[in-house]
């Protein structure tokens, strides 16, 4: 790293965000960690978030390096900004999501004090954007160290905004999958977790936040050509890791195949016979028996419980992620 390089380099890309990302861009200058740059990647917006990034950068104290690119993704968007990257470590933050003022120093401490950890993410929450009420804070436990098993089953750990990692741990795992339409932060994870240990700051410092104008909306057939994609892929790495890490990553490709089919395709007896064989398959998680029981019960009684449950066991391996 040259001299006068900053210690991390914050990606942004974006899209069609003019009325949030400098809502992004604030909670980057609120850091406590100033050692940084930001990129910000454009991919083909074609409403005013170019004249407002510039706004916000001739105001701040902090400069912005802008990127645009035709429409792309947000894959090609993140790749774009590795690329441009000058520090020692690469941070992502989603253009409609907020970092609270410690996420980077914290991070950066973690990574600091373990050199043989590559990356480390943190815990998240999520919020309203107009009103910034808190919907949900997750529960459960935040694994660390050699995760490449666990997220060869499943996304264990947390979306794109929560994340940093060393920027050469990128140049070994390659970059973001292009020819994935979906759940592309979790195969990057898994490539990431195959060159390292992954650390975590187990505190809600991102909020993922909801809000009424344009963001990325889940697309069943994508979701679902996605799990298939990455269940394919790393087919001959599971082999390698034995046999309780085949049948639980196919049982898991099973339960959220079943969740596509009951939350977002109203397919109820699909969704069942695919929690069935995720029962099958492995009858020991309890995201499994949570979904086949949600499958039966209204929404908002399934919302209740899987709140009061992990209450209860919000940190331990009876907590229900995904159901």
């Amino acid at each position: 790293m040259a001299d006068g390089d900053p210690t991390v380099s914050v990606v942004i890309p974006t899209h069609n965000r003019e009325h949030l990302i400098c809502d992004a861009l604030d909670s980057v200058q609120a850091q406590s960690f100033r050692d940084l740059e930001i990129i910000v990647v454009d991919d083909g917006s074609t409403d005013g978030t170019r004249q407002r990034v510039a706004q916000w950068s001739e105001a701040s104290e902090l400069a912005v390096r802008y990127a645009g690119q035709p429409q792309s993704g947000g894959n090609a968007a993140r790749n774009k900004g590795i690329g441009k990257a000058r520090g020692r470590y690469v941070a992502f933050l989603d253009s409609d999501d907020l970092w609270h003022p410690d996420k980077l120093r914290k991070q950066v401490e973690l990574l600091e004090a373990r050199p043989g950890y590559g990356a480390a993410y943190t815990g998240l929450r999520e919020t309203d954007a107009e009103s910034g009420a808190v919907i949900s804070e997750p529960r459960h436990a935040y694994p660390e160290g050699d995760l490449l098993n666990d997220l060869l089953v499943s996304d264990v750990t947390a979306p794109t905004s929560a994340w940093i990692a060393r920027r050469a741990l990128f140049q070994k795992a390659g970059g973001f999958d292009q020819g994935l339409m979906a759940r592309q932060d979790w195969d990057m994870w898994i490539r990431l977790a195959q060159c390292a240990k992954i650390g975590c700051v187990p505190e809600a410092l991102v909020d993922l936040r909801h809000h009424s104008g344009p963001r990325t909306v889940s697309d069943p057939a994508r979701e679902l050509a996605a799990y298939r994609r990455i269940l394919e892929k790393y087919a001959p790495l599971r082999r390698q890791r034995g046999l309780r890490v085949r049948l639980a990553a196919l049982s898991s490709y099973h339960r959220r195949a079943g969740r596509v089919h009951l939350h977002y395709l109203n397919r109820r007896g699909r969704a069942i016979g695919h929690y069935l064989m995720a029962l099958a398959l492995w009858p020991l998680a309890a995201d499994t028996w949570a979904a086949l029981l949600g499958a039966f019960l209204p929404a908002t009684l399934r919302r209740q419980l899987r709140t009061r449950w992990n209450a209860i066991f919000g940190g331990t391996a009876l907590a229900i992620r995904s159901h």
